[in-house]
C-alpha cells in the first residue's frame, strides 16, 4: 500500500477521473462529496456523475453484495442487521443457564456482539490457553458462547458481518468478482489486521490501493487556560462568532472530545452567542456531527408513550406526559382540558391506574347537582377536563390491547404498531403541522421516515426471532431506536462541531478544540473484560492498554495541529473546585497565551450583570377581592398565616402546583378511610355507655363490619386484593387503639359527624366540615378532628398561626367549647393533643411537658379570652387576604415553605428575593 499526500483540488480531480474513495466514517464521505460538489459548481460544470466516495463499511456492503451477485464462495450466506445480531447472540443467552439470571441480556448481547468483532478483525488466537484459564471466567465464558453463536449462525445459514472481510479477500485473491481499478484510502488513523488482509489481497490482484493524506496546514498553535468548565465554553462562542463575523467564508470547527456527553451544554453556549434572539425552527449557522439516539427524539419518545399505554396498569407519569404531547390528534383543541385532567387524576387516583379510569374521567358529565340529586339530561354538564378527542384516542387503545394478545411474528407487531399510532394522529396531523415552523417540520418528518425504518428493522427480526409477546415486541423496537443514531439533514454551514476522531480528512481556517486536560488526554485504557489482557496487549487492541492510548493520542494530537492554520486548544484551570493542568501532550509546538480574541457584544447573561440593581419601591397589591369569589375554605386563613402570597395565587388565583401520586394508598386516603370508618361507628353506637357495653368480641366484630362497609365500597380496592387485605387490617388496629383511648374519657356523647357549617368572616363565606362533635354530662361540647399526621397544638397560636383549622371551628361554634382537640391516629401513637377547659375530658390532657405545655394549658384554663384571641386574629388574616394583601414573605422564611410543602416557589421566586437580599447584605456590610 502506498502512501500520497495531495490537496483538495487534487484529490477532486482524481474523482473526476474515476478514483474509488474510502473514507474512515461516514460523516467525511458525506462533506468531501457536498465539497466535491461545490468544486464542480466552481468551474462552471452543469452536470456530473456521483463521485464514488464511500466509507469503509459501505464499501465492504458493495464488495459484499457485488461478490454475492457473481457467486463467490461463502458469500450466499445472509449478513444480519444489527438487530437481527443482537437477536442471535440473545438467542445463545437464553440458551445457556449461565446468562438466564443474568437482569439484561441485551446489553450482554452487545457486549459480546462488539468483543468477538474485535476478535475478529485483531485476528485473535481463539484456541490460545489463555481462554481457558482459571484468573477469569468470562474469557471461558465468550468462548463457549462465541461457539455456540458459530453453530447457530451455520445452522441458520447467516455470516457475521465481521466474517466478511477474510471471505472477500480470498474471493479478490480468485479473481471472482471484478474490482475497481484505483481506490484511494483517506481519514485513517490506523488499520486492523483484517483491513491490512484485505488491502494486500487486491495489491496481489493487480488492484493497488493508496492511502491519501490532505496536504497539512502550516499551523499556528495556542495553548489558552479558562477559569472552569463554563468560561471556556463561553469563550469558545464567542471566539467563534468573532471569526464568523471577521471571515463570513471562514470554514471553523470546534472539536470536543467527550462531544456525546457534553452535546447539550456546546450546543447551548453556542446558541447564546451566535443566535441569541433565534426564533424557534429558524436554521442554526453551525453543524453538528453527532447525532442522538432516535429513542431520544421527542417526537419518537411520544410514540413510545403511547404504546406504553397498552399495559394493565399506567403510571401517572406516562399518562401525564401522553396528554401533554402535541404529536397527536387534539393535541392543540383539548390543550387546556388535558391540563385540567391531568390534575383531576394526580388529585384522586393513586401512581399506578387503569386505562379505563382514565377513560371514564376524560368523557366525564355532571350528572349530579351539589347536593348530589340527579339532574334531568338537559342540565348535564361536561367537566372542564372533559376531552372528547382524547376519549377517542384512549378507546382506539383500548381496543388495540384487547384485539392484539399472545404471540407474533416481529413484522405483523411492526405493522400493528405503524397502524395504531397512525389511527391516533401520530405524528403530523392537521393540528401539528399548523404549529411547527418550516424547519421543524422538515426535521420531523426525516424522524418519521427514521421510524418507519425502526419499523422495517423490527420486522426483520422474523428471521432471528419467529414470534414474541406485544411488551418484547415493544422492547425490541425500543432497542432498535436506541441503537439508531438520528442526525437530521440541515443546510451546509461553515462552523462545524465534532468528535476527536471525526477530524481526520477534513481541513479548517480556525480549529478550537476543548477540555484537553491532563485527567481527559491522553483518554484512559478500558480494555475489555471478556478478551485475556495477555492477548490485548500482544494484539495492540483499541484501549487495550495506557501505552496504546498515548500513542494514538499522540497522534491524533499531531493530526490537530496540521488541520488549520490557526488551532486554539484550551482546558479548564479547574474542575468541580479541584485545579485542573493541561494534558502533557501540548508541551511542544504550542504557545501558551494569556487571553484569546473573541467577540466583544454583550450577551444576554452580561447585559443582565452590569444592568443597574432594582430599585425597591411600594409594591402594589392586587387590590381587594370581591367576596364570594375566593375558594379554599379554611385553607386561605392557613395560607394567608403562612404566606401572603401564597393565598393570593392558590385561594384567588387558583395556582398551585400539580400533586405526585404515590404507589399503593395515598396519605390522604389512609385518613379518609380512618374517617369514615370511625364515623359509621359512632352512627351505631351513639355514646361512650353504648361503647362501654360491647364485649371484646362484640366490639371487634363491630369493627371488623365498618371496616369492611367501608373497602367494599371503596372502588381503587376492587382489583387489588393484597392492598384491600393490608389496609383492612391497618384499620381494624387504628380503629381499635382510638377506642381504648375514648373509653378512657368522661362520658360523651357524639351529637355531630362531619358537620357542615357555613361561617362569615369579614364578609367571606367559608364553608367547614367538623368530623365530630361530643356532648358532655354538663352540657359542654368538645370539638375534635381526626389527623392521621403529626400535629402540633402550638400552631394554633401567635398572629400568623400555621394551622388555624380548629380555632376556626371554635368561633363557629353554637357555644363556647368546652374543649378543641386533634385526635391522633397513627400507627406510631394514638394521643389526643389540643385545648381543654378541665382535666378529665380526654386523657393526657391537659399536656403536663413539652416546651410549651404550660402555655397550652393555660389556654384552656382561659378559653373564652383563648377564642376571643383567635377571632381577632382570623379576622384580620380575613381582611388582609380580601384587601389584597400579597407580600412574598413566608413565616419562617424558606423553612416555611420546605415544611408546608409550598408548590410556588418557581412562581414567587423566592430563591432569587433571598440572594438578592444577601447580596444587598453584604455590599451594606463593606
Amino acid at each position: 500500500m502506498t502512501v500520497s499526500t495531495v490537496d483538495y483540488e487534487t484529490l477532486f480531480e482524481a474523482l473526476s477521473s474515476g478514483l474509488n474513495l474510502v473514507t474512515g466514517n461516514s460523516r467525511l464521505a458525506r462533506v468531501l462529496a457536498s465539497q466535491y460538489s461545490q468544486w464542480r459548481i466552481g468551474r462552471a460544470d452543469r452536470q456530473w456523475e456521483s463521485p464514488a466516495i464511500l466509507s469503509w463499511d459501505s464499501w465492504l456492503g458493495t464488495l459484499w453484495e457485488t461478490a454475492g451477485l457473481r457467486g463467490a464462495e461463502n458469500t450466499t450466506r445472509a449478513v444480519p442487521g444489527s438487530q437481527q445480531l443482537l437477536s442471535l447472540w440473545e438467542s445463545v443467552l437464553r440458551d445457556d443457564p449461565r446468562a438466564r439470571q443474568l437482569l439484561r441480556p441485551e446489553s450482554m448481547a452487545g457486549w459480546l456482539r462488539d468483543t468477538r468483532q474485535l476478535a475478529v478483525d485483531w485476528r485473535l488466537d481463539l484456541n490460545h490457553p489463555c481462554w481457558f484459564g482459571d484468573d477469569n471466567e468470562n474469557h471461558t465464558a465468550f468462548i463457549q458462547w462465541n461457539r455456540a453463536f458459530d453453530a447457530l449462525c451455520r445452522r441458520q445459514h447467516w455470516i457475521a458481518p465481521e466474517d466478511r472481510t477474510a471471505i472477500l479477500s480470498r474471493a479478490v485473491l480468485d479473481g471472482d468478482f471484478p474490482l475497481p481499478a484505483r481506490t484511494g484510502l483517506l481519514g485513517f488513523d490506523e488499520f486492523n489486521p483484517a483491513q491490512l488482509e484485505l488491502i494486500d489481497a487486491l495489491g496481489q490482484a493487480g488492484r493497488p490501493v493508496t492511502k491519501l493524506a490532505i496536504k497539512p496546514a502550516e499551523s499556528s498553535a495556542r495553548l489558552w487556560k479558562s477559569y472552569g468548565v463554563k468560561d471556556e465554553l463561553q469563550q469558545m462562542a464567542r471566539w467563534v462568532r468573532y471569526w464568523f463575523e471577521q471571515e463570513p467564508g471562514a470554514r471553523i470547527a470546534v472539536v470536543v472530545p467527550d462531544l456525546q456527553t457534553r452535546r447539550q451544554e456546546v450546543e447551548r453556549h453556542l446558541a447564546e452567542i451566535l443566535t441569541p434572539g433565534n426564533t424557534r425552527g429558524k436554521a442554526r449557522p453551525w453543524n453538528l456531527s453527532m447525532g442522538t439516539p432516535l429513542l431520544r427524539v421527542p417526537m419518537i419518545e411520544s410514540a413510545f408513550d403511547l404504546l406504553r399505554l397498552l399495559r394493565r396498569r399506567i403510571d401517572i407519569q406516562d399518562i401525564g406526559r401522553v396528554l401533554r404531547t402535541p404529536w397527536i390528534r387534539g393535541a392543540a383543541s383539548e390543550r387546556n382540558s388535558r391540563a385540567l385532567l391531568e390534575k383531576c387524576l394526580r388529585d384522586h387516583y393513586p401512581r399506578q391506574l387503569k386505562l379505563t379510569e382514565v377513560r371514564y374521567r376524560a368523557g366525564e358529565i355532571r350528572q349530579h347537582d351539589l347536593e348530589h340529586r340527579d339532574l334531568p339530561p338537559d342540565q348535564w354538564q361536561a367537566r372542564p377536563w372533559n376531552s372528547p378527542d382524547m376519549v377517542t384516542l384512549l378507546n382506539q387503545l383500548l381496543r388495540f390491547e384487547q384485539k392484539n394478545r399472545g404471540k407474533r411474528a416481529p413484522s405483523a407487531w411492526a405493522e400493528a404498531f405503524g397502524r395504531l399510532l397512525s389511527k391516533l394522529g401520530w405524528p403530523l396531523n392537521d393540528e401539528t403541522g399548523s404549529e411547527l415552523s418550516e424547519q421543524e417540520q422538515s426535521e420531523a418528518w426525516q424522524a418519521f421516515q427514521a421510524w418507519q425504518d425502526a419499523l422495517r428493522e423490527l420486522a426483520a427480526l422474523d428471521a432471528t426471532v419467529p414470534v414474541l409477546d406485544r411488551q418484547p415486541a415493544i422492547s425490541q423496537l425500543r432497542q432498535i431506536c436506541r441503537e439508531r443514531i438520528f442526525q437530521p439533514r440541515t443546510p451546509p454551514a461553515n462552523i462545524q462541531v465534532l468528535g476527536l476522531y471525526e477530524v481526520s480528512g477534513l481541513r479548517f481556517d480556525h480549529l478550537w478544540v476543548l477540555g484537553l486536560h491532563n485527567d481527559n488526554w491522553p483518554a484512559t485504557a478500558q480494555p475489555n473484560p471478556f478478551i485475556p489482557g495477555r492477548l490485548q496487549h500482544k494484539a495492540r487492541l483499541p484501549k487495550s492498554s495506557p501505552q496504546r492510548e498515548l500513542e494514538v493520542a499522540l497522534g491524533i494530537t499531531r493530526r490537530l495541529l496540521e488541520t488549520a492554520t490557526d488551532c486554539v486548544f484550551s482546558y479548564p484551570g479547574q474542575i468541580e473546585g479541584e485545579p485542573a493542568l493541561p494534558s502533557p501532550l501540548l508541551n511542544e509546538g504550542v504557545s501558551v497565551v494569556e487571553s484569546i480574541e473573541g467577540w466583544k457584544g454583550e450577551s444576554w447573561q452580561s447585559t443582565v450583570s452590569a444592568a443597574q440593581p432594582p430599585v425597591t419601591g411600594p409594591l402594589l397589591m392586587p387590590g381587594p377581592l370581591e367576596h364570594g369569589t375566593a375558594r379554599g375554605g379554611s385553607s386561605i386563613l392557613k395560607h394567608q398565616a403562612l404566606c401572603p402570597f401564597r393565598a393570593f395565587a392558590s385561594n384567588r388565583l387558583a395556582a398551585d402546583g400539580l400533586e405526585t401520586p404515590v404507589d399503593g394508598i395515598s396519605p390522604m386516603l389512609h385518613g379518609s378511610l380512618v374517617h369514615r370508618v370511625l364515623e359509621n361507628f359512632w352512627k351505631e353506637t351513639l355514646n361512650q355507655q353504648d361503647l362501654l357495653a360491647l364485649d371484646d368480641e362484640q366490639l371487634a366484630a363491630r369493627i371488623r363490619k365498618h371496616v369492611d362497609a367501608v373497602i367494599d365500597g371503596e372502588r381503587s380496592f376492587n382489583d387489588r386484593p393484597e392492598f384491600r387485605r393490608v389496609e383492612g387490617r391497618r384499620l381494624v388496629r387504628l380503629a381499635s387503639a382510638c377506642l381504648v383511648l375514648e373509653k378512657e374519657r368522661d362520658p360523651f356523647e357524639v351529637i355531630g359527624f362531619e358537620q357542615e357549617i357555613l361561617q362569615e368572616i369579614e364578609g367571606q363565606e367559608i364553608r367547614l366540615i367538623i368530623d365530630r362533635i361530643d356532648r358532655l354530662p354538663d352540657g359542654g361540647e368538645v370539638i375534635i378532628d381526626y389527623k392521621t399526621g403529626k400535629v402540633d397544638p402550638k400552631k394554633w397560636f401567635g398572629d400568623r398561626p400555621e394551622d388555624p383549622q380548629l380555632p376556626l371551628y371554635s368561633i363557629s361554634a353554637d357555644q363556647l367549647p368546652s374543649a378543641v382537640a386533634f385526635a391522633v391516629i397513627r400507627d406510631e401513637e394514638c394521643l389526643y393533643r389540643g385545648v381543654v377547659t378541665r382535666e378529665g375530658i380526654f386523657p393526657g390532657l391537659p399536656q403536663k411537658r413539652g416546651a410549651h405545655a404550660a402555655a397550652i394549658s393555660e389556654a384552656g384554663l382561659q378559653m373564652p379570652l383563648t377564642v376571643a384571641n383567635w377571632r381577632q386574629v382570623l379576622h384580620r388574616l380575613m381582611a388582609d387576604f380580601l384587601s389584597g394583601e400579597a407580600a412574598i414573605d413566608p413565616k419562617n422564611g424558606r423553612k416555611t415553605c420546605d415544611t408546608s410543602y409550598c408548590k410556588l416557589q418557581p412562581v414567587c421566586r423566592i430563591g432569587e428575593l433571598e440572594a438578592s437580599d444577601r447580596m444587598r447584605d453584604g455590599e451594606a456590610a463593606r
